[in-house]
């Protein structure tokens, strides 16, 4: 909290004196008029949990005060935070010590919170008089928990078998945060690019004030650049590795679940286009590569068949009716196409079949590439 209580600087009943030490040196620094404290001339910690977000470090002060005129002895405390599904016991130093009349001890608990929803900071006190009493009691503090950033993902399949994945980020918390670090751990198959560079993501655009959305896009090419199958393999793409700062530098981090993709659906055959050229002179003839996927999961026996467009801005030099053999499951035949450029401007490839002699089905190709002719 940032304003006085009750016209002290600090906690007047404060055992521990902390407060009145603080309450002095702020005060010294004031009479020296220092304008680069960010949090005023007053500090006083706050009497209640609020604001705790899943992924960030939940530290409090737990202090026992001895409020009688006597010793006490054989102190130990226990600190324990109780969540929906379990009971974790937080580590304590307070144990079989002696606290003197009217002094106390204490310490600084951190822990992670993982879970939200309504938590419950459960502290308990055992210790002996000195008449040999053994006396025990214990208090509860709730506070809830709840999500700080909320994430919305899309995929984007492109024909070379790359995945671009836009994940929209938006603070959900009342409070500004400071985005450090947004990458994505990519599941094995994968390898990851960032589309994001550093000089177009400049300090004020990690801001992220409440409601803010930011969005990224990485790109996620396959470690097996000639894995057909891939379809089944590659639907696991990774997580997404978060960490941000709120205004006082309060550090959180969080981690996505594995994100998982609908895989493309090829059916039986796939055809891609691995080298064409961008520009070509008209009626100087050209090769384009082509890459046959079998897809299915029986063998295929292809035959390669060109339609001659109707338009006839293109004409295919490559003899029609070729065999390309048979294609066992998961694996690619490559095969060339010579083509003659009639007419200028943006021409499309079209007219590919492919048939699967086994089943007499045929799959058709048109609009596989364009290219421009000069």
């Amino acid at each position: 909290k940032y304003a006085p209580l009750d016209g002290f600087s600090h906690d007047p009943v404060d055992p521990t004196g902390f407060g009145e030490i603080l309450a002095g040196k702020v005060s010294e620094l004031s009479k020296e008029t220092r304008h680069d404290l960010p949090i005023g001339e007053y500090l006083i910690a706050p009497q209640m949990f609020e604001n705790i977000y899943l992924g960030e470090t939940f530290t409090f002060y737990v202090n026992v005060v001895n409020e009688s005129e006597s010793n006490v002895v054989n102190v130990c405390l226990k600190c324990e935070l109780q969540t929906s599904t379990q009971r974790v016991a937080l580590p304590c130093s307070v144990q079989d010590t002696i606290i003197e009349a009217s002094k106390c001890d204490g310490q600084v608990i951190s822990h992670e919170v993982k879970e939200i929803g309504q938590h419950i900071l459960i502290c308990s006190v055992n210790y002996k008089t000195l008449s040999g009493e053994n006396m025990y009691f214990r208090k509860f503090f709730k506070f809830p928990v709840s999500k700080p950033i909320d994430v919305k993902t899309k995929f984007y399949s492109a024909e070379n078998q790359d995945v671009y994945l836009e994940a929209q980020i938006e603070n959900t918390s009342s409070a500004n945060m400071f985005l450090e670090r947004v990458e994505l751990d990519p599941s094995q198959h994968y390898k990851v690019t960032s589309i994001s560079h550093q000089d177009e993501f400049p300090e004020i655009g990690k801001l992220l004030k409440p409601r803010d959305i930011r969005q990224f896009l990485f790109c996620l090419s396959p470690m097996d650049a000639n894995n057909t199958l891939g379809y089944k393999d590659l639907t696991s793409i990774g997580k997404l590795d978060m960490s941000w700062r709120t205004s006082m530098g309060e550090k959180g981090r969080l981690q996505t679940s594995a994100l998982q993709r609908i895989a493309p659906g090829y059916g039986d055959v796939r055809l891609s286009v691995e080298k064409t050229p961008a520009c070509v002179e008209v009626q100087k003839p050209f090769e384009i590569l082509c890459r046959l996927y079998n897809c299915s999961e029986r063998a295929l026996d292809l035959q390669l068949r060109l339609e001659q467009p109707t338009n006839r801005n293109l004409v295919f030099c490559t003899p029609s009716g070729v065999s390309l053999g048979q294609l066992p499951p998961s694996q690619y035949v490559d095969f060339v196409l010579n083509v003659f450029p009639v007419a200028v401007g943006i021409q499309s490839i079209s007219g590919i079949r492919i048939t699967d002699t086994f089943t007499k089905r045929v799959y058709e190709h048109d609009d596989i590439a364009q290219i421009f002719v000069s």
